[in-house]
């Protein structure tokens, strides 16, 4: 991506269309998760872009053009969140699932729904990343700017006590 960093740069409108198109659904749902509100998620999303795009000329330095939009993106959320003087309402995971399932699916989606809902904060959030947002682990270290091994770690804790829970559950 970092042609396309060069490109955003330089104002190629092309250019912000495709980031755009890459990122904006991956970014609509990772804002839903921190924010917990579907409808200020648009508001936050179109405040990312308004940023990159006043910041663009710093686009030229940047090494990872898709780790670089999730931390602004998680950055103008936790500034969303401190002018609302709201505690983070994270979006149940599950959701995004529950609109994918069937009705065959229902129960098993309402299972990893409760079981999410238990999670901490920082470990929904890095599930989220990993899976849902496709990000690797060195992207997701970048986002949260933590250690690489830090984030591989609670990504491989999380996902154990997401299965001991739901084997848990299924008895």
């Amino acid at each position: 991506m970092s042609s396309l960093a060069m490109r955003l740069a330089d104002d190629e409108q092309s250019a912000w269309a495709e980031l755009y198109d890459a990122t904006a659904n991956s970014l609509f749902h990772y804002v839903t998760v921190l924010a917990g509100d579907r409808d200020a998620s648009a508001e936050i999303l179109q405040e990312v872009f308004v940023r990159l795009f006043r910041h663009r000329d710093r686009l030229r330095n940047v090494d990872d053009l898709n780790a670089f939009v999730f931390a602004v993106t998680r950055n103008e959320t936790n500034r969303w969140l401190s002018q609302k003087s709201r505690r983070p309402k994270s979006m149940e995971l599950g959701e995004h699932l529950d609109r994918q399932a069937t009705d065959s699916y229902a129960e098993d989606t309402e299972l990893l729904q409760l079981t999410l809902q238990k999670l901490s904060a920082e470990d929904r959030e890095i599930i989220h990343l990993k899976i849902y947002s496709e990000l690797t682990f060195s992207q997701i270290a970048d986002v949260l700017e933590l250690p690489i091994g830090t984030c591989a770690s609670r990504y491989r804790r999380t996902i154990s006590k997401l299965r001991s829970s739901i084997q848990e559950q299924i008895g």
